[in-house]
């Protein structure tokens, strides 16, 4: 083959049984032959008295124009008389072989051009890899513009046509009814996008036949073997290479191989990857592809709902260029999209109409479970990835310092960080990095990560979820602030120690081989409102290195049947990534005692408790209920609880105690407060206390002197009328004209 000035190759006899030498070679040859059947069909029209004497005729396209383009190429080739029909035929049929024999040669030395790269990927006949070149010769040589507006007699119209194709490609008018299936919506041009009808009104209008056919920009790109991907897809999609190790992931072996044997089935099929944040999806995906040698082309659906084109579209799109690199698909964070609103979600329903496409791989991430409809159709595989074991998590944590580059401190206990924290692998490469950019903006005096810069990264990563159902409670008091019994002290310290060697006792010790509930602690508080259950609840969480929620019940508790469940499985949910403990405050509304089934209210009642139960056994973290009345709750309930403390109603000497450190050392205080006859006089609990106090102390502050015993006693009378006691003498005693001369 020789290569002459206007562009277009000439097979010659000498080189024709030889593979192309380049991609260009290949293209130029095919549009030489091109333009010979064009130069046919331009004969014919002439031949047929087509041409209409009109002087607008095409508005205006002359004959002379075209004829001047076919001498033009006439000349660029030899002197030779100009052929005919018969011998345009001749000569299109004779290259035609040629470069089909060539072709075959190149596929055999292992060297296809990228259209024969087209044809083996989207399965494209013969007649369909023509009409893929008659629509992309426009890109090569403007000419062919002008050829076809003058072969449809339209000056606007500069793409070939339905028709157009079907004459230039078609010897026979039966053949020509054959071959219009390629023309199909659904057909392998249009549906895999490689070619595209008109945008414009007139086009849309047009009868089938007059249809245009321009080739789709990424493909006329991939032709020329320009790189880079859809440019419709780049603000969202990206190509890599992965160099994962399938071997490194830290994935329960159940899991590893149902994965690995799913990947290297032959049938196209879907994997969808469940899990949190960080669990590992992206990580497996990107190993599966590096054992293959394979790119990953990633998309974000989070990302694609603004970008202007229908969920379909992107979707084939999307699978057309993973084909087109020999990439695999991942489609991310598909939790954004509602797939129990499929029906009016298009995002949803596209994807749930999502069919996989022979060598490409679809791996689909999400945060939540997809419906089992999906499922069921045999090409979705779902595979749940969990947040890893706590011997895995210590290995991650391992990882993430050594690769930080970070020195840790003496009190760093990566074990104890793993049992406090429920983190994916990716959370906690996050809180080390996280951590370590907090040492560096901290400057001098800290070189090494503490103990206390690692847990508060760690509980950074936590999921917030839990806000919209749950409030959190920031307790700052210690230990030292909670004034109960002695034997208190030691039940609340052992659920802490229960907490912390929860690992140890189940895993090392092999516990959770022998128990058929969950590994969580369940904790229930007892006792009257104001005894400190609350403030318990946030030393122990503080103590613990964990966030405490509050769970708001007005929110849980529905009157409609069914939603209280919904409600209580997503707040599990969430919580599964809070690492956080759970605080089911005043719940007795929730955790009544089962009643008798007297009527469908009682019964769906019941329903709702039976679910708690379940739910509290599957949570692996801290529940805590606080209840006024212990007998509220039933056997199963108790059953399921590993400590039950009993918060006491304070006695005078405890009630005293809390007077005096109720006030801050900051406060002024007078002498003259006599904490052992208010401790004494008044039954009080720690809330009432707290609130007789606060109040006192604004009562000082707006006469701007210190906290007296006339302001507590004032406040007293108040916080007994809140409760629905009158004050007596008998209980102010020598303060009781006082009290009534302010209140």
């Amino acid at each position: 083959m020789s290569s002459r000035p206007g562009g277009l190759a000439i097979v010659e006899g000498a080189d024709a049984r030889l593979p192309f030498a380049c991609d260009a070679d290949h293209l130029q040859a095919e549009l030489e032959w091109l333009r010979l059947v064009l130069h046919r069909e331009v004969l014919r029209l002439k031949a047929a008295n087509l041409l209409s004497a009109d002087p607008f005729r095409g508005l205006y396209l002359a004959d002379e124009q075209v004829d001047a383009i076919l001498l033009d190429w006439k000349a660029q080739q030899r002197s030779a008389p100009a052929p005919g029909i018969a011998e345009l035929s001749r000569r299109a049929d004779s290259l035609r072989m040629e470069i089909d024999a060539r072709l075959e040669e190149g596929a055999a030395a292992g060297t296809p051009t990228p259209l024969m790269r087209l044809v083996e990927l989207f399965e494209l006949t013969g007649f369909e890899c023509r009409v893929l070149v008659a629509a992309f010769a426009t890109e090569m040589d403007l000419r062919f513009e002008t050829l076809y507006a003058w072969a449809r007699n339209d000056v606007t119209r500069k793409s070939p046509s339905i028709d157009l194709a079907l004459k230039l490609l078609c010897n026979e008018p039966e053949e020509q009814l054959r071959r219009r299936d390629a023309f199909r919506p659904d057909g392998s041009l249009f549906g895999n996008y490689l070619l595209r009808g008109g945008d414009e009104q007139h086009e849309r209008d047009s009868s089938f036949l007059g249809r245009s056919l321009r080739i789709d920009e990424r493909i006329a790109g991939f032709l020329l073997g320009q790189e880079g991907i859809d440019h419709r897809l780049a603000p969202f999609a990206e190509l890599s290479m992965p160099a994962h190790a399938y071997a490194a992931l830290y994935l329960p072996e159940a899991l590893r191989v149902q994965l690995w044997n799913a990947a290297q089935m032959q049938d196209a099929s879907i994997l969808y990857l469940c899990g949190p944040r960080g669990a590992g999806k992206r990580s497996a995906a990107e190993a599966l592809c590096c054992e293959a040698e394979r790119p990953l082309l990633t998309a974000d659906l989070s990302q694609m709902a603004g970008c202007g084109v229908a969920p379909a579209v992107v979707l084939a799109l999307l699978q057309r260029e993973a084909l087109l690199n020999g990439a695999d698909l991942l489609l991310e964070h598909a939790e954004t999209v509602a797939p129990e609103s499929a029906a009016v979600d298009p995002w949803a329903a596209a994807l749930a109409r999502l069919r996989p496409r022979r060598g490409v791989r679809v791996f689909i991430a999400s945060e939540t479970p997809w419906p089992g409809v999906a499922l069921h159709t045999g090409m979705w595989h779902s595979f749940d990835f969990p947040v890893p074991s706590f011997a895995n998590r210590v290995q991650l944590w391992q990882q993430a310092t050594r690769t930080s580059g970070a020195t840790l401190a003496a009190d760093v206990d990566l074990e104890l960080l793993a049992s406090r924290f429920a983190l994916t692998g990716g959370a906690i490469h996050q809180a080390c990095a996280e951590a370590v950019c907090g040492l560096q903006m901290r400057g001098a005096g800290e070189s090494a990560l503490s103990a206390q810069h690692l847990e508060s990264a760690a509980r950074a990563q936590s999921s917030q979820g839990l806000r919209r159902f749950a409030q959190k409670v920031d307790v700052r008091a210690g230990w030292e602030s909670l004034v109960l019994p002695r034997h208190i002290f030691r039940q609340l310290r052992d659920v802490c120690t229960a907490e912390r060697y929860r690992q140890t006792v189940y895993g090392k010790w092999g516990f959770d081989q022998r128990l058929t509930a969950g590994k969580g602690l369940n904790v229930l508080f007892c006792g009257s409102s104001g005894t400190g259950k609350t403030m318990a609840a946030g030393i122990v969480a503080r103590e613990l290195g964990l966030d405490l929620y509050r769970i708001d019940l007005s929110i849980v508790v529905s009157k409609y049947i069914g939603e209280t469940e919904k409600q209580l499985n997503l707040i599990f949910r969430e919580a599964k990534t809070s690492n956080a403990v759970l605080f089911f405050d005043e719940a007795d509304a929730l955790f009544g005692k089962r009643s008798e089934v007297k009527d469908a209210h009682d019964r769906y009642a019941n329903v709702e408790i039976a679910y708690l139960l379940q739910k509290m056994e599957e949570y692996e973290g801290i529940v805590i209920l606080a209840t006024n009345l212990r007998r509220n709750m039933d056997d199963a309930f108790m059953r399921r609880i590993q400590h039950v403390i009993e918060f006491p109603f304070p006695d005078a000497e405890h009630r005293e105690r809390i007077w005096k450190s109720i006030l801050p050392p900051g406060a002024p205080v007078a002498k003259d407060i006599d904490f052992g006859f208010l401790a004494r006089q008044f039954e009080l609990a720690g809330g009432n206390i707290r609130n007789i106090a606060l109040a006192a102390a604004f009562y000082a502050a707006e006469e701007g002197a210190p906290i007296r015993m006339e302001h507590c006693v004032v406040a007293t009378a108040l916080e007994m009328q809140k409760t629905g006691r009158l004050p007596s003498r008998a209980e102010f005693r020598d303060y009781y004209d006082l009290i009534r001369s302010r209140i």
